[in-house]
């Protein structure tokens, strides 16, 4: 039998299974193909969510886990989802506690900590929805509903935390708890690891909890800390005070990475770390905040595999940023329309530096795709003879990323990644003109208050996606190559990047506030 006489249930029952980009490929493969592919509503959800960056979350069967009357109410939330980017505007903030401490979005999935009615240490621990109301459209600011329906609140930890992490397709909150022993002025550290739906020991964590997480050095008693989780690995940053990270299986407890050294770390994969740390001598045994170096660091082969080399050395006070990944095998309480999940293929991540000049008032912004650089990891393993390799920044880094230039944007935050767009602050007519690019020291008393979303998935501008002036914010299309020259070491270093986006600026301003986070169309402004 040939397959054009396959009945058209079992065709798209084939069809299903195909990613969002071949897919679409298929309507000029035959006539045929294309009215079955135009009058499948299940197929449009998958083409018209894989224009969006998103892939469809669940199994791929005929209902695609829902009822057949809900196929045509996701294509609507898919349309819904694309029309909210035209509403940036900061006139509806969901209102946090003043007293929280810690605040985590994960999987439609908002946490923070707070005192409790009682004040004091922050001990309770509250999880929210983030559902859009069904008789509104969403928006980037407006994502929840006036009635916030609770999953679960944890209380009772035995004293103050200090930051979060969770993943609800693992049923995993892990706390990171700070104590002083009695009597003394010793500050201790205590990892938790406990089951959101009920608060206790996480069933699946051979240590409920790991003490004196750092006795090798007074340094880590203090300082700024960052907690990452991936999977079953689950990573601990200190920011400040000469920095480190460690890395354990939380399932085992299990130290996979300890490294005293690096400066910023994030997950590229849940089996690739990648650490920024000293380019002198062994970069797991050095420090230095101003020779940097980017390295990739394989759990499985307990061993730096990768040098990433960057068109600049000099990195000061060098951050890493990303976004919890989403639990793509099963279908979280509050997914993105409770149907929909990044595409992984399209992740960022960003790093943020001060460059070694004196006019920087804010700091330097690169983007870089995450795929861009796993596939140049792997090109440079082709030939290799031994660890680490170098990856040439010309193969991938022009197309692969996007710099901009310090007095651009404001310093993202650690959370304002998600799938493949970031938000931060700007200058109002920051995408207006492209001056800055060639003269990048504004007045000092610019005001970078206007929120901007900027959506890296280069999909809706293959699809042609033009300049727009929206009634809340203007949307600015940028797909040529930058060029801009930076001081360094008494030279000039010339930086090309040509990464696509598109630039969502708000016409009003936001109030002054500590940090963003971001889900899908929800962002959340903390003060």
């Amino acid at each position: 039998m040939l397959f054009s006489e396959l009945p058209n249930e079992i065709i798209e029952q084939i069809l299903l299974d195909l990613d969002p980009l071949t897919l679409a490929q298929c309507r000029v493969a035959s006539r045929q193909l294309y009215d079955l592919i135009d009058n499948s509503v299940l197929l449009q959800i998958v083409i018209e969510a894989g224009v969006d960056g998103l892939l469809v979350v669940g199994p791929r069967n005929r209902h695609l886990g829902y009822p057949s009357s809900s196929a045509q109410h996701l294509l609507d939330e898919i349309f819904r989802i694309r029309e909210a980017t035209k509403e940036l505007s900061p006139r509806s903030v969901w209102k946090i506690p003043n007293e929280h401490g810690p605040l985590e979005i994960s999987d439609g999935i908002i946490c923070f900590v707070s005192s409790g009615r009682g004040g004091g240490q922050l001990k309770t621990c509250h999880f929210h929805e983030m559902l859009a109301p069904a008789d509104q459209n969403y928006n980037l600011f407006q994502p929840y509903p006036t009635e916030k329906r609770y999953v679960n609140t944890m209380r009772d930890i035995d004293a103050g935390v200090t930051d979060i992490v969770f993943s609800t397709g693992s049923d995993l909150v892990v706390l990171l708890e700070r104590t002083t022993a009695p009597n003394t002025d010793r500050v201790d550290h205590r990892l938790h690891f406990r089951a959101i739906s009920t608060g206790r020991p996480h069933p699946e964590a051979t240590l409920p909890h790991i003490e004196n997480i750092y006795p090798l050095s007074p340094a880590f008693s203090s300082g700024t800390w960052l907690l990452q989780l991936y999977g079953d690995m689950v990573a601990l940053l200190l920011v400040q005070n000469g920095g480190g990270v460690t890395v354990w299986n939380w399932k085992s407890g299990e130290v996979i990475v300890p490294c005293q050294s690096a400066v910023a770390s994030i997950f590229l994969s849940q089996n690739q770390l990648l650490l920024i740390a000293n380019t002198k001598g062994d970069p797991l045994s050095s420090n230095d905040q101003e020779k940097m170096n980017i390295v990739v660091y394989s759990i499985s082969e307990r061993c730096i595999t990768h040098r990433i080399r960057l068109p600049v050395s000099t990195l000061r006070h060098p951050f890493l940023f990303t976004y919890p990944r989403q639990t793509l095998t099963q279908i979280s309480p509050a997914q993105i329309a409770g149907a929909f999940a990044p595409d992984p293929s399209l992740d960022i991540f960003a790093l943020q530096f001060w460059p070694a000049v004196a006019d920087a008032v804010h700091p330097c912004v690169v983007v870089f795709s995450t795929q861009g650089l796993l596939e140049a990891c792997e090109a440079a393993l082709v030939d290799r003879e031994q660890y680490p390799v170098d990856v040439d920044w010309n193969t991938w880094g022009p197309k692969g990323s996007r710099w901009f230039p310090p007095n651009c944007l404001h310093a993202p935050s650690e959370r304002g990644i998600h799938g493949a767009r970031m938000v931060t602050t700007t200058r109002s007519d920051a995408f207006d003109v492209f001056d800055w690019i060639d003269d990048w020291r504004p007045n000092r008393d610019e005001i970078f208050n206007y929120p901007v979303v900027l959506d890296f998935n280069p999909r809706p501008i293959l699809r042609g996606a033009t300049d727009c002036d929206f009634p809340l914010c203007r949307n600015t299309v940028v797909r040529d190559m930058w060029s801009w020259s930076i001081p360094e070491d008494e030279k000039t270093v010339s930086i090309e990047s040509g990464l696509p986006f598109r630039a969502f600026v708000s016409k009003a301003e936001c109030f002054h506030h500590s940090g963003a986070h971001l889900h899908s169309t929800a962002v959340v402004f903390s003060k």
